[in-house]
């Protein structure tokens, strides 16, 4: 459906119809230039299928969100977004009379879009994918050639999307701002269980922002944070305020803690300052595990493991995360070595049903094994899950099934299969 999406060029010979007959033109400006970033890791063909996704929703407002006889049309910029002409009002009553007339229909057509692809199910789209729509108008004038007055409304309407990206942003960043002054994140505490002894190992600190806002889910702040350049503020506030939130922790229970890259240069995480801050809140190296993810960039990666070594030569442990999601070589994890590893829930969701997953397990085991490190299995959900992880061999698991994230350190009780979370 996208490849029979006409470029607005084409259809100049009706747009300087509409214009010159009544006067003015308006103009939606669909942006959907974030989902580019499917081409540039799947190829083109991908980006294709998800714009012709984008396509069938922006065609099925016709009548709704806007008229039938709106011409829908896509830009001449590598396809990266849909312009929407309006067409003229029938009669006196109906609306598009006033300037905000088109910035109410922008708002709720961007509304519209970004409430269906929050929903859309597809292999190529990650994150939060979102489109913003511009408006503008445009009159008829003499002077000027019609072609010309139609590429002015065309550019207006992208500065319009240039300027809400803008404030968008700024709004965003002075938000975050906020929750780091007010300190309104919390720390949520799931448990790590030992699925073959029974007993827990620790638990580990999940942030969480206000409640029933946007900013709720860690996702969402990170991804706000990463877009605002105040990724490594709000993980030192996380850090810190999980380290605040463990002093009632069980004695002898672990604190996983996850860290980004950027905190193990943090003065405030290095020597004599970072024990002086764990003996203020009573905690000990021994007792703290710090979770790392290859997930994120490493510039300087022979530096980045003199942090880790000087760190484990305290006391730390290190836990590697999203074990098996396809970031992590096996080589940085022999250079790493760390004491856990923790499986990614896409590797145990199913693991009971699938070959594959259950031999990749084996595998990763055997390596961790040799490395001296210890599985933690992440994603448990189900009882099938649990059994056949503890077959394999697996020393400790986390889930929703073991135990969910809560505000205190709660001791969970498995299901009935021969293990029991010690009293």
């Amino acid at each position: 459906m996208y490849s029979q999406t006409r470029p607005y060029r084409e259809r100049l010979d009706e747009l300087r119809e509409i214009l010159i007959k009544h006067g003015s033109l308006g103009l939606l400006l669909i942006d959907a230039s974030e989902l580019a970033q499917v081409e540039h890791d799947y190829g083109s063909k991908a980006f294709e299928n998800v714009l012709s996704t984008l396509t069938e929703l922006v065609v099925e407002m016709g009548g709704a969100e806007i008229r039938t006889s709106d011409l829908v049309t896509i830009s001449d910029r590598g396809g990266n977004a849909f312009l929407v002409f309006l067409s003229p009002k029938r009669n006196e009553r109906e609306t598009r009379t006033k300037v905000s007339d088109f910035e109410a229909a922008a708002r709720r057509v961007e509304e519209h879009l970004n409430g269906k692809l929050l929903r859309l199910k597809s292999p190529y789209v990650r994150g939060r994918p979102r489109v913003t729509v511009g408006f503008s108008l445009v009159f008829f004038n003499p002077l000027v050639m019609p072609e010309r007055l139609v590429a002015r409304l065309v550019e207006e309407a992208w500065e319009c999307v240039r300027i809400q990206k803008m404030q968008l942003e700024f709004q965003n960043r002075c938000r975050l701002q906020e929750i780091l002054l007010q300190e309104q994140i919390t720390s949520r505490f799931q448990p790590v269980v030992d699925i073959q002894r029974g007993g827990i190992l620790g638990y580990e600190a999940l942030s969480r922002g206000p409640a029933g806002t946007a900013h709720q889910a860690p996702i969402a702040m990170f991804e706000v944070a990463a877009q605002c350049d105040l990724v490594f503020e709000l993980d030192r506030h996380c850090r810190r305020k999980a380290l605040q939130s463990a002093r009632e922790m069980p004695s002898n229970t672990k604190l996983f803690i996850n860290v980004l890259p950027s905190s193990l240069y943090d003065p405030d995480f290095q020597g004599q300052n970072l024990i002086g801050i764990l003996e203020d809140l009573g905690l000990h190296p021994e007792r703290i595990v710090l979770e790392i993810s290859e997930r994120y960039a490493i510039e300087n990666y022979a530096l980045y493991l003199e942090s880790i070594e000087n760190l484990t030569s305290m006391g730390f442990s290190i836990a590697v995360d999203d074990v098996g999601a396809g970031y992590s070589g096996l080589e940085r994890l022999t250079q790493i070595k760390p004491r856990y590893l923790k499986f990614d829930m896409q590797l145990v969701r199913g693991i009971d049903g699938s070959e594959v997953r259950r031999e990749m397990a084996r595998a990763l085991k055997t390596f961790a094994d040799k490395m001296g490190s210890t599985i933690i299995a992440e994603g448990i959900e189900r009882e099938a899950e649990l059994r056949t992880c503890i077959d394999l061999g697996l020393d400790y698991g986390q889930g929703y099934l073991l135990g969910r994230p809560s505000e205190g350190f709660v001791v969970p009780e498995l299901p009935e299969l021969g293990v029991r979370a010690a009293k």
